[in-house]
């Protein structure tokens, strides 16, 4: 086997008396480098997408939320919520109450879930910093924070107090005859928050204090708790500290169990792009199958010696193998380097920016895309290095 190597090297490394077929090794080389950079581009491209698109998505949902295991709320008393704030991990932490209700204005009706929240909300999910338009709630007033599409859809705009915004809910009590079943309170928009098209048109924001009010929930009643975990302790450590507070009639959700749809289609889109062009990469390497086949035939007087002086026919065949596997190789780690390097560049002085904007085209250069793209070609240069050195052993006996 070392044998091989080393007689591969020299092919590798040594000029053919064919022009030609150092322009093929040449151009294979060339086409594994532009291919593997390309992988390394794209997957770094969607990574840093994706990583711009959850900064927003994580400033609207907190880190774990507790809800409750049957029904829509959930009872905590003043001892349960101590415990809460003093388990280890836990960095902030608030109470929750959302359910869906009609918002109308000037006759046009759109129905949202309202989520009302104390004063320490956004210590657990920030959302207050992407109010585009006005303020955050006035917890001392029936203010309210919209979706920008909800708005839109609504056509109410901020500080209009010439006309009210009004919520409806379902009265939870048993209604008597002829009594209304909704139960309706005015309010005004203070500020408007955007994030993404799908959360702008379902969600608005106010004080807990009226969404208690409008909804009828008792004073210990919440659909939920928000929180934030410390830096210093990992998701598992808190989550093992949370369920020995909270075991029985809760469920304990991390980020990703609150909107698995929205993970599962990222981890789609990913693979999505990952098998497209690694069928690039493959393609790229039929070129190394081209340069293989001819380095055999301007070497096939070579080997014939190498044979009649003892070599073995498997050996001989290990040759054109590791040839294959040291132009992948080359190729892979040409292509992360120049790869790299166009990111690096990219992220410090961005030369690519999103249409229409002058915002820079966000990347990210992480470890595990770089050893995907040197396993996609290792394991793919193997499998066409081994396809087309198939028979050479069985020539030469």
């Amino acid at each position: 086997m070392r044998f091989s190597l080393r007689i591969a090297l020299r092919y590798l490394f040594s000029k053919s008396s064919q022009t030609v077929v150092n322009r093929i090794n040449m151009f294979a080389v060339i086409v594994l480098v532009v291919s593997s950079s390309a992988l390394l581009i794209v997957l770094s491209g969607f990574e840093g997408l994706k990583d711009f698109g959850m900064t927003f998505y994580d400033q609207f949902e907190p880190d774990f939320k507790i809800i409750p295991e049957k029904g829509k709320t959930l009872k905590i008393n003043e001892k349960k919520w101590k415990e809460l704030l003093t388990t280890k991990g836990v960095l902030s932490s608030s109470r929750v109450v959302e359910e869906k209700v009609f918002f109308g204005f000037e006759g046009k009706n759109q129905g949202a879930y309202l989520r009302g929240v104390s004063p320490l909300y956004t210590s657990t999910s920030p959302i207050d910093s992407l109010v585009v338009i006005g303020e955050w709630i006035d917890f001392d007033s029936n203010s309210v924070v919209l979706g920008y599409g909800l708005s839109s859809s609504l056509g109410v705009g901020v500080y209009d107090y010439s006309s009210y915004l009004e919520l409806s809910a379902p009265k939870k009590e048993k209604l008597k005859f002829r009594e209304a079943p909704f139960k309706t309170m005015p309010a005004f928009v203070n500020g408007i928050f955007q994030i993404s098209e799908d959360i702008d048109k379902k969600f608005a924001f106010c004080s807990i204090g009226f969404a208690k009010e409008l909804l009828s929930f008792q004073d210990d009643e919440f659909s939920y708790i928000s929180i934030k975990i410390n830096s210093n302790y990992s998701e598992k450590e808190v989550l093992s500290s949370l369920k020995q507070h909270f075991n029985d009639g809760f469920v304990i959700q991390s980020r990703m169990e609150q909107n698995p749809a929205l993970y599962k289609m990222i981890q789609t889109e990913n693979l999505a792009v990952y098998l497209i062009f690694s069928l690039v990469i493959l393609i790229a390497l039929f070129n190394l199958i081209g340069s293989l086949i001819m380095m055999r035939v301007d070497k096939a007087s070579q080997l014939k010696v190498l044979n009649a002086l003892g070599e073995s026919p498997k050996n001989i065949q290990r040759i054109f193998f590791f040839l294959g596997l040291l132009i992948s190789i080359i190729g892979s780690f040409g292509g992360i380097v120049i790869g790299s390097m166009l990111l690096l560049v990219q992220d410090l002085h961005p030369f690519v920016f999103v249409p229409g904007t002058s915002l820079a085209y966000p990347v990210s250069l992480i470890t595990k895309n770089i050893l995907i793209v040197l396993t996609t070609v290792f394991v793919l240069g193997s499998a066409t290095s081994a396809w087309a050195t198939r028979g050479i052993s069985g020539s030469l006996e």
